[in-house]
C-alpha cells in the first residue's frame, strides 16, 4: 500500500470516524512495526 493509496482511504472515510480511527490505527502499526524492526 503506497502514500497515495492512504490518501485515497483517509479521503472515501473522512466522513465517518470509524474509517478516520481505521486508518490512523494502521498508520500507526505500521511506523510501530518498521520502527520495531529496525531497532530489533
Amino acid at each position: 500500500m503506497t502514500r497515495d493509496d492512504l490518501i485515497r482511504e483517509y479521503k472515501e472515510h473522512s466522513g465517518s470516524w470509524q474509517g478516520l480511527v481505521g486508518v490512523y490505527a494502521v498508520i500507526v502499526g505500521v511506523m510501530a512495526l518498521s520502527g520495531y524492526l529496525m531497532v530489533g
